[in-house]
């Protein structure tokens, strides 16, 4: 893995590192009830039960302890050591990995441990740069193998206008400050790209829906901050 890569895993544990250390919660960090609680009925009918379900970019674990109420074997995953500790910590009942998925080589290690698998991953793919998505798409297409299902949430492309507006309006957002100032640069992916990186002739579209990213963001209208998003969920062709 190039050190530009390893950008990404740097960046992330210094997050959460000072995440955890200053006991602050994470921007994305909402309740399931706005996230994992929405999206599993829309893929759990499709879910084989018998199959491990990854959680990718599971941060601090708060979607994979809902998501392993519902899935007989979850695991989550993080590029970040200090995610993985805390989400350890809290759930000690549930397998926690850190894994890169812009490492191969510990992406097939873990699939030749799992064998195919389930994936559920919330707006992770709009922060890996254009020029590395490739790379995380093929170690989607491994985990998954012939027989998984992958159901994810990406932020659509108004997203990006959607939290200027916020800054203009509210000034900077604090959460947001901190996620930049470790280097991370959130894009957006649109539905066609995403299904281009995957393969868009070897997957099956079984369910689709416009959504938001539900944050933890409050606006001085009492409500909280909701970033357009998407949800889609394929299965190999």
């Amino acid at each position: 893995m190039d050190t530009d890569m390893s950008s990404y895993a740097d960046s992330w544990e210094a997050y959460w590192a000072a995440t955890a250390s200053n006991r602050q919660r994470s921007l994305w960090d909402c309740d399931p009830e706005f996230a994992s609680a929405r999206d599993l009925p829309r893929f759990a009918p499709h879910l084989d039960p018998e199959q491990t379900l990854i959680d990718i970019g599971c941060g601090n674990g708060t979607q994979t302890r809902h998501l392993a109420q519902h899935h007989r074997r979850v695991i989550g995953t993080d590029v970040s050591a200090s995610a993985i500790r805390t989400a350890r910590a809290q759930d000690p009942d549930n397998t926690y990995l850190v894994l890169d998925l812009l490492d191969p080589s510990a992406v097939q290690a873990l699939h030749a441990r799992l064998g195919d698998a389930g994936i559920y991953m919330r707006a992770v793919l709009h922060q890996i740069r254009p020029e590395h998505r490739p790379v995380f798409a093929a170690s989607l297409r491994t985990l998954l193998g012939t027989n998984g299902i992958l159901a994810f949430v990406e932020l659509a492309p108004g997203a990006e206008e959607y939290l200027h507006q916020l800054v203009k309006e509210y000034g900077p957002l604090p959460d947001l400050t901190r996620v930049l100032d470790t280097g991370v640069r959130p894009g957006s992916v649109d539905r066609d790209e995403a299904l281009a990186l995957l393969g868009a002739d070897e997957f099956i579209v079984l369910a689709e829906s416009d959504t938001t990213v539900h944050t933890t963001y409050t606006l001085p209208t009492g409500r909280r901050a909701e970033v357009p998003a998407y949800f889609m969920a394929l299965r190999h062709a």
